[in-house]
């Protein structure tokens, strides 16, 4: 590895993750956010998903980048929609997830268009009266190149009827994606959900769906690597210490919240983080070029970052990406 400091993708991690929700929880269709390049765990992930139906995406770029891979696999794009842009967005062969039915009264659809109908109740983010939907039904009925797949809401139960009355007009949908995981109970009708933390490996300390309060399932994919490039004798009042030196600091990926760090099956604790470099506390079985395990399997993130590890992970779009023996190049190249 010819980096000082890269991510490392644990693919066997992922599947286990995938397994241990599709052979646990019931719902019919698993979809998988990979938005923001899969938050920086770069596309090439879509390689080793098994078990997973949808792809969701929140922008285009992510859309073509995706289809860079593979070509085939469906994806829920829950982007911006406009005149602009809703030919590209067929031409890729997207699932578009439509908050009005504007676009489809403007414009001639002469392929074939699958949309999910984005349902919210309050009226902020979608469909929020029966007669709006009917107006979208009426405009797919009378083109037979446009189909309803299905719906995206997030609801709770209190608002059930009245989003049973919402979508009334609408024939059997197929996907019924109600939950998110912040959810505790299963909405009725749900058959499909949305996944991100868990997928990744995140066990929130939060009450979810998929996960009781401090219990632990899911293994983390991402893991932030870097190597030991100095060694440093420190001497104060007379004690003379070792220090360890990697290269990546709090502007490219390491917070100062990651206390200590895993080396060759030891904790060993962060003396300090400066804006390119940390310094590790080390004893003489750390060498030269160790590899050093800032967050993964045996340091999670999650308990250092908490509920933001999302967020996070968008610090780490400068460093390379290793799938077992493949360096992903300029992954956020379109």
């Amino acid at each position: 590895m010819a980096s000082t400091r890269y991510i490392k993708i644990s693919t066997d991690n992922l599947k286990y993750n995938i397994d241990k929700i599709r052979n646990n929880f019931n719902y019919k269709y698993l979809v998988m956010d990979v938005s923001n390049n899969a938050f920086n765990h770069g596309m090439y992930i879509i390689n080793f998903l098994v078990g997973i139906d949808f792809l969701y995406v929140n922008n285009f770029n992510d859309l073509l980048l995706v289809r860079k891979y593979n070509k085939d696999i469906r994806v829920i794009y829950n982007g911006e929609v406009s005149n602009d842009n809703i030919f590209d967005l067929i031409m890729n062969d997207a699932i578009v997830v439509l908050k009005n039915g504007d676009v489809l009264k403007n414009v001639s659809i002469h392929d074939k268009l699958q949309v999910m109908l984005s349902i919210d109740v309050k009226g902020y983010n979608g469909f929020r009266k029966r007669q709006e939907v009917m107006e979208v039904t009426r405009l797919v009925n009378t083109n037979k190149n446009i189909d309803i797949l299905g719906v995206i809401a997030s609801i709770k139960e209190k608002d059930y009827d009245k989003f049973k009355e919402i979508i009334s007009t609408i024939r059997e949908p197929q996907v019924m994606m109600l939950n998110n995981e912040e959810d505790t109970n299963k909405i009725k009708l749900s058959n499909a959900i949305k996944l991100d933390k868990s997928i990744y490996g995140i066990n929130s300390e939060k009450k979810k769906i998929f996960q009781k309060k401090n219990e632990v399932l899911y293994k983390q994919v991402l893991q932030l690597k870097a190597q030991i490039v100095e060694i440093k004798n420190e001497s104060e009042k007379k004690k003379v210490s070792l220090v360890g030196v990697i290269r990546i600091g709090y502007l490219n990926g390491m917070s100062e919240k990651i206390k200590q760090v895993f080396i060759a099956g030891k904790f060993y604790k962060v003396k300090e983080v400066l804006s390119e470099i940390t310094l590790i506390e080390i004893d003489k079985n750390v060498s030269l070029y160790e590899t050093v395990e800032i967050v993964g399997s045996n340091n999670p993130l999650e308990q250092y970052i908490g509920e933001n590890t999302l967020m996070y992970f968008s610090m780490f779009s400068t460093l390379s990406i290793v799938y077992k023996n493949y360096v992903l190049e300029k992954t956020f190249v379109y």
